[in-house]
């Protein structure tokens, strides 16, 4: 029952970090938790106490996490903390992905991450903070809104400043203006 129960750990936590980088995804996976209880019946398995779940590039630290199964299949995993936290190393090579909230809703066929209460995202070195974020993993795009209750009432969005690339990996667009060919880097 005992090697059922990792396996079934396991796959579960295999699904769940699938969209990691390809390399992420050939690491091994470790849960650590105070507490771990799985309900055949409901479909839930639920993991408490300082609970930190690492493959790879994801790390994901919060208080409490429940893994919700559809079919036989991990539906959506849920993280509580004071903040719960996500990060992960963007596929692209395109830097780290850190997400911050009080509760943390990763759907997996939606490929999204909400993030509700307290929320912030970093990536890129761009910030957001609101009362909740929707991040698509898939896209690489976000939504936030501030809330009626509470401190966050409106998002907040820091964006840094462009910075020039000395070699050749700056990006060029060409205009065309009144037939003069004008280059400008990014």
């Amino acid at each position: 029952m005992m090697l059922f129960r990792a396996f079934i750990i396991l796959s579960v936590l295999y699904a769940t970090l699938s969209l990691a980088t390809p390399e992420d995804r050939k690491k091994s996976i470790s849960v650590d938790a105070d507490y771990a209880a799985r309900n055949q019946i409901t479909g839930e398995t639920e993991y408490r106490g300082n609970v930190i779940i690492r493959q790879g590039s994801i790390l994901i630290d919060a208080a409490n996490v429940i893994i919700y199964y559809q079919n036989e299949n991990v539906s959506r995993i849920v993280c509580r903390g004071s903040p719960a936290t996500y990060q992960q190393q963007a596929a692209n090579g395109d830097g780290l992905v850190i997400a911050r909230a009080e509760k943390i809703e990763y759907h997996l066929s939606e490929e999204t991450i909400s993030l509700k209460s307290d929320a912030s995202l970093m990536r890129n070195g761009t910030y957001i903070k609101g009362d909740s974020i929707v991040y698509d993993l898939a896209q690489g795009t976000w939504r936030a809104k501030g809330g009626t209750e509470g401190k966050q009432k409106r998002i907040q969005l820091v964006i840094p400043p462009l910075t020039h690339n000395t070699d050749n990996k700056s990006k060029k667009i060409l205009n065309q203006n009144n037939s003069k060919s004008v280059e400008k880097t990014l």
